[in-house]
């Protein structure tokens, strides 16, 4: 721990140092890592101006090196619905470091408890589909973003919550995470150029707001796809998959923006998923 005067010290540094003494300060203090977070704090509370900045951008780069590990470890993990759910509020991080995914999570809780309550005992697999539609797409108002198909925020999973509107695979994604909590198993399906979500048989579409797919449409579908892929029709995506795809749709974004850091950055995503 340093004493007041080498606080003091530090905190002069950061504010009236040249360029290069500055550079090498921040890259010490960011070498000491997720330990001395504590300490960088209370410099915060004695510093302003140029140095509080400083030591912000301190604070910054080893929270986001943190949130890098624990998204790797994740993706190289990852089984389960709930290990991806629990990916979609690290991935926000990235973006808004401190990010706290309790009230989302709290929010999809409500929302099966409240959607739960439509279905009633016995109810058809499409009578299951029809009530979390109506629940999620007419009373929640979730659908597609066909203005901004291409913003980022579509595959953010708490800004589409936010905003009620994504990509095809983060509102089926919702589905889904819904569905988990109410033991209904809603699956993700994979189809050419689009997302759709499958109940005990059904084939539905959330980007469209859960409309039910008829069997001449599916049909389409199955011809527009090569033999061999279309095992991807009738089987269930796996977290990996869907995160993969996930993961190409927020790399799209970022090569339309020309937003060339975090293109890298889902680059490595992409390759820790892979291995």
């Amino acid at each position: 721990m340093m004493t007041a005067s080498q606080q003091k010290a530090l905190v002069s540094l950061l504010q009236d140092g040249d360029a290069d003494t500055i550079g090498l300060i921040k890259g010490k203090l960011i070498e000491g890592g997720q330990e001395r977070l504590p300490e960088y704090q209370e410099l915060l509370a004695i510093a302003n101006g140029v140095a509080q900045e400083n030591l912000r951008e301190v604070i910054r780069e080893i929270e986001a090196s943190k949130t890098l590990g624990d998204i790797s470890r994740g993706l190289a993990k990852l089984r389960t619905i709930s290990q991806l759910e629990e990916l979609c509020w690290e991935f926000t991080r990235t973006e808004h470091p401190g990010f706290n995914g309790g009230p989302y999570t709290r929010q999809l809780d409500q929302w099966a408890e409240e959607a739960g309550r439509l279905i009633l005992p016995g109810a058809t697999p499409r009578e299951k589909v029809l009530c979390l539609s109506r629940y999620l797409a007419q009373e929640q108002g979730l659908a597609g973003n066909s203005h901004e198909y291409y913003h980022p925020r579509n595959c953010y999973l708490p800004w589409v919550m936010e905003f009620r509107c994504g990509l095809p695979i983060t509102v089926t994604l919702i589905y889904m995470l819904v569905g988990h909590r109410l033991n209904l198993p809603v699956e993700g399906v994979a189809a050419p150029g689009h997302f759709l979500a499958r109940l005990e048989g059904v084939v539905f579409d959330p980007y469209h707001r859960g409309r039910i797919l008829s069997d001449a449409e599916l049909e389409l579908i199955a011809s527009e796809v090569p033999q061999r892929q279309r095992i991807f029709l009738t089987k269930p995506s796996t977290p990996a998959q869907i995160m993969h795809r996930l993961l190409i749709n927020l790399r799209n974004c970022y090569v339309k923006s020309n937003d060339v850091e975090r293109r890298k950055m889902v680059d490595h995503y992409l390759a820790v998923l892979q291995r």
